[in-house]
């Protein structure tokens, strides 16, 4: 068994973390799609057609947008974005913009974003929202526009939100909108589209230079798996789901035993400690909600026996959050963790 591990680093996890990152994995994901959203973006009347669509300017306001909650209308160019989650900051980061309030990243001491790192300037407030959305922080702010666009509940914060500033939602719904639909949309609502798309390209663009880096990965097999405790291992098996979508992308295919588990309305399986067995596959990635889970489910005997002369690559739970809930600069970074395993699954 070849093991690519990552460091045990003891923490004290908040219990609104936990929730956070099992409510993610617990519930089905989109997978990606090229496609363009059936979202529109409408100028108003009184817009100018000829408005660069890249440059944010005057001309190009107002602007209305289809979204899950009906409509949204934004005066002008937005100046103090909220966002209210990792993938939003992401997207509007990779449009060009940098928002002034974004959720902590719960997994990091410092609360930040490893893959964002490089575009954050230090203006953007991160804070706890794992509870109730801060409603009164987020006035204070003032900001005019709120990007709630990966929001499982958005049919309950839209009313409170949308009172504040203009809040853009799901197109569809968080767990089916792709990544790259959701990027679009928020490239439209900023005005940003050129940025906003070149970010698509150059993700889609990482994803084929593996693909063609690691031609061996082709018909080989893999598993992924969270635990969220004892008696919850999940596998991320459905082939609607992101993170299952990806990695046959790169030409790898769902351990044949994981077919059956999927078979349920959330899109995962569940296996118990005595049938590890199943998960075994060329390539099996696992995460754990706590270091203890991870000595005592993923370096038990019969995960060994599971991952007998295959690759097992341990991911941390922001790796395997932004796997199975993808972003547009997260995307590569995800290929990165990945790529000491795909090397040795290619052969």
């Amino acid at each position: 068994m070849f093991r690519t591990t990552r460091s045990l680093r003891p923490s004290l996890r908040p219990l609104a973390a936990a929730a956070l990152v099992s409510g993610l994995l617990l519930t089905a994901a989109a997978c990606g799609s090229d496609s363009d959203s059936d979202a529109q973006a409408t100028p108003s009347a009184s817009a100018s057609s000829s408005a660069s669509p890249s440059s944010s300017s005057a001309a190009s306001f107002p602007l209305t947008l289809k979204d899950s909650q009906g409509s949204v209308t934004i005066e002008a160019a937005p100046k103090r974005v909220v966002a209210l989650s990792s993938v939003d900051l992401d997207a509007a980061l990779a449009a060009g913009v940098v928002p002034v309030l974004a959720p902590k990243n719960f997994f990091s001491p410092d609360g930040g974003y490893p893959w964002l790192s490089s575009r954050m300037t230090g203006d953007t407030k991160l804070i706890a929202t794992a509870a109730a959305l801060p409603l009164e922080e987020i006035a204070a702010l003032d900001p005019d526009l709120i990007l709630d666009t990966s929001d499982y509940t958005a049919k309950d914060n839209y009313a409170k939100l949308s009172k504040i500033a203009p809040t853009l939602a799901p197109i569809a719904s968080a767990a089916t909108d792709s990544w790259q639909d959701r990027q679009k949309q928020i490239g439209r609502a900023l005005r940003h589209e050129a940025d906003s798309d070149a970010a698509v390209k150059q993700s889609l663009d990482a994803v084929a230079a593996v693909k063609a880096k690691y031609p061996g990965l082709a018909g080989k097999t893999f598993s992924v798996t969270y635990t969220a405790s004892v008696d919850q291992i999940v596998t991320l098996s459905s082939p609607r789901d992101f993170a299952v979508g990806f990695l046959e992308s790169l030409g790898l295919k769902q351990a044949p035993a994981l077919t059956d588990l999927a078979k349920n309305s959330r899109g995962v399986g569940t296996v118990s400690q005595e049938k590890l067995d199943v998960l075994s596959a060329d390539l099996m990635i696992g995460a754990y909600q706590t270091p203890d889970l991870e000595q005592q489910i993923g370096r038990s005997a019969l995960m060994k026996s599971a991952a007998k002369g295959h690759t097992l690559q341990e991911v941390d739970l922001t790796t395997i959050t932004l796997l199975r809930n993808p972003s547009t600069l997260g995307l590569p970074w995800v290929l990165e963790q990945l790529d000491p395993a795909f090397a040795k699954v290619a052969g």
